[in-house]
């Protein structure tokens, strides 16, 4: 027997043998982060209503959900069951039907504290009514923002003030909205859409009053919100002209007016907006024609 060419071809299989094994572990990372034509798979977004806006489609209630604590009690002790149950009906893909908007009850005195809380329990919509200055929009996305890392591939302004919790320990796995992930995913992931593109955190603006909407432009130049919303009631109220919520009853003009210039002004800028419309179906389209991708009543 010659032994020298057994212990050579012995050492070929070997190495042919490790090739093998070092092929077939890297290969599940690769399928799954190939797609067949080599590039990138896309992460699956957490936020039905950015995943919606992006696909340039229109945000409904096929995709978003509401918590109202503006007009009811801030009940931060019951929020994680009430996204719970957001949390709980979910797609055969396990993403989300419906993402929770949180309507918060701070107005121009903007409490960052119930903003930390919020997102604390694990918020990734946030609407924020009467805003009425760029100063208070700024206020809005900077506690909601994390402080600025090295690195960072997101803008840096508005800078982020958030103060971090026990989410930040090993422990951590995940709210109930996000899913299973680790302390590092979730910071990267837990900033403002569409000023960091990977960020799952939607912020709306709603604007109600004379001054919010004469200061519409200085508003919309903040990076980091979502959307813009013209609390229509509110504002026809702040105007003097009474309700718009009486069935069969139109707008004011001078609503209508105002709503025009907020479309304007987003459309120009190609910010999201919509309104709280008290109209038909047939309102509703027109304001879609219009330029509207939120539609706030339906």
């Amino acid at each position: 027997m010659d032994v020298t060419k057994y212990k050579r071809n012995y050492g070929s299989v070997l190495s042919v043998l490790a090739v093998i094994l070092a092929v077939w572990a890297i290969w599940p990372q690769a399928s799954t982060s190939q797609t067949p034509g080599g590039a990138p798979q896309k992460r699956q977004r957490i936020n039905t209503i950015i995943e919606r806006l992006e696909q340039g489609g229109v945000v409904d209630k096929t995709v978003r959900g509401s918590i109202e604590m503006e007009h009811a009690a801030w009940d931060i002790v019951g929020l994680p069951a009430k996204l719970e149950e957001f949390a709980k009906r979910r797609k055969p893909n396990g993403q989300l039907e419906q993402t929770p908007v949180l309507r918060m009850p701070t107005h121009s005195e903007q409490s960052e504290w119930m903003t930390e809380q919020a997102l604390d329990a694990g918020a990734i919509a946030l609407n924020f009514p009467q805003i009425e200055t760029k100063e208070e929009a700024l206020k809005i996305i900077s506690s909601i923002r994390m402080y600025p890392q090295k690195g960072q591939k997101a803008p840096m302004f508005p800078r982020g003030s958030r103060d971090v919790g026990m989410w930040t320990t090993d422990s951590f796995t995940g709210f109930p909205l996000w899913g299973k992930m680790g302390p590092d995913e979730y910071m990267r992931l837990a900033d403002v859409w569409p000023l960091n593109p990977e960020g799952e955190y939607f912020v709306i603006i709603m604007v109600e009053t004379p001054l919010g909407i004469k200061n519409i432009n200085d508003i919309i130049s903040v990076p980091g919100i979502g959307a813009i919303i013209v609390g229509s009631n509110d504002l026809q109220i702040s105007l003097g002209l009474g309700r718009a919520t009486r069935a069969g009853v139109d707008l004011a003009p001078e609503t209508d007016e105002a709503i025009l210039t907020v479309a304007r002004a987003c459309n120009l800028k190609k910010v999201v907006w919509g309104i709280t419309v008290p109209g038909t179906e047939k309102k509703q389209l027109d304001l879609i024609k219009l330029g509207s991708r939120y539609r706030y009543s339906s």
